[in-house]
């Protein structure tokens, strides 16, 4: 019997780090033979960090590239355990620069020797290299721990779709009634966010609620993590009383997020995984870009157009208008979601086909 460590935040009623472990779990339960493997999730009250008790060490979905996760995977590498990266994608407050070509690329990155001697040799005897996005990747190479065998896998919350049913599909316009509704996620990073000011950020959401409501949608506010109920109550105070806003702190499981969204003409997203709840209901969604992570899953998914970085002097503006456009662009905007959505699981379902855990 292999027991089997998924690595990962979990435990702590995130939602996007909970639907990403679900997510594992399901594959295992589905690929891998419960007489021949033991999967165990790193929950607080496991020995997760005695890595000497496992036999394959999984990197799972999150921001996990990051020193501390990296040390215990390097631990579980000297021990001769076996490593698979399955999603996992770096994050920090690590800005851009305009490229030749026009495009925005993540500033090289700093770390120490023996931190990046560590993030090669797990990179390089990894059984399997799936990552989050570009960035992540790019991130490897400043440091010279890109391997030859990697894959951009993207997030593993975009294998909802090819595991579970679809949501029902949201009604037309054309039906008599139908309200137009765009959906709005905030919440708090506490202010460890582009432009350090999150103040700044729900002000310009305020504007952009009230031009959105101008043009005659309606406004779904909503959360996904219980710590973001005091913003999302500050943003709603700020509109005043509305009949066209619906106030939604309540932090709900992920397959309930996406029949609620699949009713939404378009979303504007905060935190990360709202944008990947709005990419299972097939609802297009603008990104507020606040950290890195933002960046390195819409380029991922081929959406760079639909971000909007959250220290954007014209924030409210652009996101007025992205999502008007989005909405107008849904077929295509479907049609790259449903692009990502395949490439992750052809990349996420290798390491169970090869066996490789």
């Amino acid at each position: 019997m292999r027991k089997v460590l998924y690595l990962g935040w979990i435990g702590f009623n995130n939602l996007g780090d909970e639907w990403m472990w679900e997510m594992f779990e399901a594959m295992a339960n589905a690929h891998l033979k419960a007489d021949q493997h033991q999967v165990i999730p790193s929950l607080p009250q496991v020995e997760w960090k005695k890595v000497s008790q496992y036999d394959t060490i999984v990197l799972g979905g999150g921001s996990l590239i990051v020193p501390g996760y990296v040390d215990l995977v390097h631990e579980a590498l000297e021990l001769g355990k076996n490593i698979v990266i399955w999603g996992s994608g770096h994050d920090r407050l690590h800005h851009w620069a305009p490229s030749l070509d026009g495009q925005l690329k993540p500033e090289s990155a700093v770390e120490s020797a023996s931190y990046r001697l560590k993030l090669k040799e797990i990179m390089e005897n990894s059984a399997y290299n799936g990552i989050r996005g570009p960035w992540t990747k790019g991130y490897l190479e400043t440091l010279g721990a890109l391997p030859k065998t990697i894959e951009i896998s993207g997030d593993s919350a975009m294998l909802m779709n090819a595991l579970k049913p679809m949501p029902a599909p949201r009604q037309t316009a054309s039906v008599q009634g139908r309200h137009r509704t765009i959906g709005i996620n905030w919440g708090t990073s506490y202010n460890r966010i582009y432009g350090g000011s999150e103040e700044r950020v729900e002000d310009a959401l305020a504007t952009t609620s009230r031009s959105l409501l101008a043009l005659g949608y309606r406004l779904h506010l909503y959360s996904v993590w219980g710590p973001d109920k005091e913003a999302l109550a500050r943003l709603y105070r700020k509109l005043g009383q509305d009949e066209r806003i619906t106030f939604d702190p309540k932090v709900y499981p992920a397959e309930d997020y996406v029949q609620l969204l699949a009713g939404f003409d378009a979303t504007i997203n905060f935190k990360l995984h709202a944008n990947l709840l709005s990419a299972a209901a097939n609802v297009p969604f603008v990104c507020v870009g606040y950290r890195f992570k933002s960046f390195d899953l819409m380029h991922g998914l081929d959406l760079a157009d639909w971000i909007v970085p959250s220290d954007d002097s014209q924030l409210a503006e652009k996101l007025t208008e992205k999502a008007q456009a989005a909405e107008a662009w849904r077929d295509g905007y479907i049609g790259k979601l449903e692009e990502g959505r395949q490439a992750t699981y052809q990349s996420l379902i290798k390491p169970f086909r090869e066996g490789l855990f």
